[in-house]
């Protein structure tokens, strides 16, 4: 059985992160943060037609990645797109979002969905980070990873959808897409 290097805890988790980036709304929201170098509330509740709960909500989620800067005064937040630096992760994926954010909303924002969705789950994360490490067959992939079979075939339908995982013949074969957000993810995972 080959040992494999346990999958770095980031804090926060890298899946959790990767689930915050698969929401529309919250990607609608980091879109227009960075259009507008940062807003309140009630101005981003508008901007993407949502209540200002919901707003309040996501934006808390999208915080708690480390993927916003916060200022308070009095009763009022205002939210800037930008790494928070207590979050070392939030850096790397700042920098690729903003690589990505000035090109057309819809047709980038359904790419960060799907590249971020194939990593949205803690196994999903260590089965591609056994992959990027060398091909195995889907047994060899749950052996080494302590996964059950089932779970692992389910996983890698969803990770192959996403770009993340290749069949060749029997064998799976981790791949990294050359778009700046799944490049920034797999460097974090392997880290």
């Amino acid at each position: 059985m080959v040992k494999l290097k346990k999958i770095r805890q980031l804090n926060p988790t890298l899946w959790r992160t990767c689930r915050v980036l698969a929401g529309e709304t919250r990607l609608k929201l980091i879109r227009q943060l960075h259009q507008s170098k940062g807003a309140g509330v009630t101005d981003l509740a508008k901007a993407v037609g949502i209540g200002g709960s919901d707003a309040s909500q996501e934006l808390r989620r999208i915080q708690s990645r480390g993927l916003l800067r916060v200022e308070r005064k009095r009763s009022f937040v205002f939210y800037r797109f930008g790494a928070d630096p207590q979050v070392p992760s939030a850096a790397p994926l700042v920098k690729a979002l903003l690589e990505v954010l000035g090109s057309s909303s819809e047709k980038q924002d359904a790419e960060i969905i799907r590249i971020a969705w194939g990593l949205a789950h803690p196994r999903r994360g260590a089965l591609v980070q056994a992959l990027l490490m060398a091909p195995k067959t889907l047994a060899q992939l749950g052996r080494d990873t302590g996964i059950p079979r089932n779970s692992v075939s389910r996983h890698i339908g969803i990770m192959e959808e996403a770009g993340w995982v290749a069949k060749q013949g029997q064998w799976l074969v981790g791949t990294v897409q050359p778009h700046p957000i799944a490049r920034t993810l797999a460097q974090l995972l392997q880290e």
